[in-house]
Order: structure tokens, then C-alpha cells, then sequence
């Protein structure tokens, strides 16, 4: 039997990859494709099972608001969007960068969760780096393999 060969393009799709091979591209994208992206990402990193996204993501659609202003897609280079989506944007906004904070903060207590143990949801937070590179490659990696 013949061995099935994969496209070797999307084979090993890794950040790496995509800031290796495609940093030189640009592409269309939607506002909803955006929002996609932020709300998988705020309910994955959450420390709580259902998160209450609402003020964020309403949020995050009125910063978008001025970059789609009446159109419905945008084409936007990877520098760009880099400048777009990433931690300074993520902290001048309130109802995100609030997301950076524990809801019970201990001053001088540094909350750590292992295998073993594992942080209580209202001393745990959401790192807002961490959350603008996970929408950054979900939506470059959106867009290469759609393409």
C-alpha cells in the first residue's frame, strides 16, 4: 500500500513556521475572524470553566471598530497585524487588561500551578502575551491554511 503523503506546507504548521515562512505575506481578514480568535483564546487561557467574557470581548469589538471602520474584511501584513494584536494593545484596553489580574490578589504571593497542584481560579489570571500570540498564530494560521 502506498504510503498517503501530506501536504509538507501544513504538515508541521508551528509558530516558528509561520514567523519563518509566511512573514513576508498579507491577507484578508475578517472582523469575525478576530473575534473568533480573542474569544477561543480568553475561554482557553481562563483559569474558570465559563468565563464571563462579555466586557472584554465587547471591548476588543470597539477597538476593531476602528480599524474595519465600514469595511468587512481587511488585508493587513504579518508586521502589521503584529502591532495589531499584541500585549501593549491587550493592556491600553481596561476590560482586557483586567483579564491580567487574579480576582483575589495576595501582594507578594506568586501563584504557581504543577501536575499536582493546581491554582484556585480566583488567585489564577490570564497572561495577556501569552493571549496575543495565541490570537496572532490562530489567525495567521487561519488564514495560511484556508488559502
Amino acid at each position: 500500500m502506498d504510503e498517503i503523503k501530506t501536504n509538507d506546507r501544513f504538515d508541521k504548521l508551528t509558530n516558528l513556521d509561520i514567523s519563518t515562512h509566511y512573514s513576508a505575506g498579507s491577507w484578508w481578514i475578517c472582523k469575525c475572524s478576530f473575534m473568533g480568535a480573542f474569544a477561543y483564546w480568553v475561554v482557553a487561557q481562563s483559569p474558570y470553566d465559563a468565563p464571563d467574557i462579555a466586557e472584554p470581548l465587547k471591548a476588543f469589538d470597539k477597538y476593531l471598530d476602528k480599524l474595519f471602520k465600514d469595511d468587512e474584511v481587511i488585508e493587513v501584513r504579518y508586521e502589521e497585524l503584529q502591532k495589531l494584536i499584541c500585549e501593549e494593545v491587550f493592556e491600553s484596553i481596561p476590560e482586557i487588561e483586567k483579564l491580567n489580574h487574579a480576582k483575589i490578589e495576595q501582594v507578594g504571593f506568586i501563584a504557581s500551578s504543577s501536575r499536582y497542584h493546581k491554582t484556585k481560579p480566583d488567585y489564577d489570571y490570564i497572561d495577556l502575551s501569552a493571549l496575543a500570540r495565541n490570537v496572532f498564530y490562530m489567525l495567521l494560521r487561519e488564514q495560511i491554511t484556508q488559502s
